[in-house]
């Protein structure tokens, strides 16, 4: 009969780490010497660990705690000596092995893609934030972005909080994915305005050029250039032609009004410059203005107003109270 029964497992991964001590080498050769079977196992044992190298640092792997758990199910529990299983065993050992490093190895990858981190608008100052993969996001004042350092290879995602305008890099094979509160939007290169700012759970999107899919929990809908959807306060989901042109003003600092109810116009300016108001007498609100405001402080644009309506708007407590008797 053939001897193979003199081999420790733990000396065997030491040697296969570049870690076993002289006298453990010798130990592995002789091994080696006593069955021309141990060195196909030993080259079995050899490819797992390449392989295992390949897809990540295989030090962050714990293998004693690995290689624990694949004995517990292959050696008989009243077994107290060291010896070698049959091959059988040892090749299903060992695949078992390999299936386990190649999924530790998949989960540290992803994890290991890059540290997440997180920009904020402020520390922009109103540049675009450049992303891994060349895609560029600008952020509304009081907006952050997170994302990892490098993109894993199958998709890029990233995280939103507040208000984001989006040039993503074409790339067929990884989808560019940003979550934003409840929802979820797929693109593979296109340019959109992502609004998750608002408190509850309203959200706006509008797409620019390319494709999206925005998808909730629930629902799933893709839109085309000049497309809007929205989910409203309380959770509902519609999807509508855009035709508002201020939605990207916060950017571009260009405000645009045509015979347009000061309702709206205050909307937009608030979205804009990201401010609260309230209207003294509602009958305003109806009042059509016409003008352009192009890069103009939030100070600037209001005394504009109260000139063209010879009203007054008053700031309290950080809202603006308009004052007016109506057109």
């Amino acid at each position: 009969m053939k001897n193979r029964s003199t081999i420790d497992e733990h000396l065997l991964l030491s040697y296969l780490k570049g870690e076993a001590t002289e006298a453990e080498l010798q130990q592995v050769e002789a091994w080696l010497a006593l069955d021309e079977g141990n060195a196909a196992l030993l080259d079995k044992w050899k490819k797992a660990w390449q392989h295992a190298d390949a897809m990540a640092d295989f030090a962050a792997i714990d293998v004693d705690k690995n290689w624990s758990q694949v004995q517990r199910k292959i050696q008989p529990k009243k077994a107290k000596q060291v010896f070698l299983l049959p091959k059988i065993w040892r090749v299903a050992a060992a695949i078992l092995l390999i299936a386990t490093v190649a999924f530790l190895g998949r989960e540290f990858m992803n994890n290991s893609a890059g540290e997440m981190q997180t920009l904020m608008a402020a520390s922009l100052n109103g540049e675009a934030a450049i992303l891994p993969d060349g895609s560029q996001v600008w952020l509304k004042e009081g907006s952050s972005i997170t994302f990892p350092e490098e993109f894993s290879s199958d998709q890029r995602e990233v995280t939103l909080k507040g208000e984001g305008f989006f040039e993503v890099a074409h790339n067929p094979a990884q989808p560019f994915i940003v979550k934003a509160k409840q929802t979820e939007t797929r693109v593979l290169g296109t340019s959109f305005n992502l609004n998750a700012s608002q408190e509850g759970e309203r959200i706006e999107l509008v797409l620019m050029t390319g494709k999206v899919r925005f998808s909730t929990q629930d629902e799933v809908v893709v839109l085309a250039p000049g497309d809007q959807v929205v989910i409203d306060e309380g959770g509902k989901l519609s999807k509508k032609e855009n035709s508002n042109g201020n939605f990207l003003a916060w950017k571009t600092g260009t405000l645009v009004f045509e015979n347009t109810p000061m309702k709206q116009v205050m909307e937009d300016i608030a979205n804009a410059y990201g401010i609260t108001y309230e209207f003294e007498n509602i009958a305003f609100m109806n009042c059509p203005l016409t003008t352009r405001f192009e890069n103009e402080s939030i100070e600037n644009v209001l005394q504009a107003i109260e000139a063209l309506f010879d009203i007054e708007i008053e700031e309290n407590n950080g809202a603006y109270i308009i004052k007016g008797n109506g057109c």
